[in-house]
C-alpha cells in the first residue's frame, strides 16, 4: 500500500523579537555648550517585537522585518538631529520604528559613553507598544 504524504505549511502566529545592538551614530545631543558644540558618539540598542510567522513560512524579506532597512533610517536620523535630552531622542527613534506597521513592540536603549568621566555609559531604557500609543 503507497502512502500519499502532502505537506501543508500551517501559519501559526509566532512572536519574535529582532534586535539591533549597539549602533554607532555621532549625534549632537546634550544640554550643554561643549555638547552642542561638536558630534559626540551615541550608542543605541533596539529590539523590535513583530509576528515572524509569514516570514519563517516563506523565506521571504516581503514578510520579515527589514533590520538593515530599520537600521540605516535610524542612523540617519540620529546623525542629521539635534537633541537636548536623550529622553527626547530615545521617544523619536520608538515613533519611527512603530510606525512599520509590523512592529508591536520596542524596548530601546540610548547611552551617552562620554557623557561622565569615570563611567562607560549613560543612557535611558524605555519600552513602548503599539497598543499604548494608539490607546492615547
Amino acid at each position: 500500500m503507497a502512502f500519499n504524504l502532502r505537506f501543508t505549511k500551517i501559519i501559526v502566529p509566532a512572536m519574535a523579537t529582532i534586535f539591533i545592538e549597539e549602533l554607532a551614530v555621532e549625534a549632537v545631543i546634550g544640554v550643554y555648550q561643549h555638547e552642542r558644540d561638536a558630534k559626540q558618539p551615541v550608542l543605541i540598542n533596539i529590539e523590535m517585537q513583530y509576528d515572524s510567522s509569514h516570514a519563517g513560512v516563506s523565506d521571504n524579506l516581503n514578510h520579515a522585518l527589514d533590520y538593515h532597512k530599520i537600521t540605516k533610517d535610524i542612523h540617519s536620523f540620529v546623525s542629521e538631529s539635534s537633541f537636548n535630552l536623550i529622553e527626547t531622542l530615545a521617544e523619536a527613534i520608538v515613533q519611527r520604528i512603530l510606525t512599520n506597521q509590523s512592529v508591536t513592540q520596542v524596548r530601546l536603549s540610548v547611552a551617552k559613553p562620554q557623557a561622565l568621566n569615570n563611567v562607560k555609559n549613560v543612557g535611558i531604557r524605555i519600552t513602548r507598544s503599539l497598543a499604548n500609543i494608539n490607546a492615547c
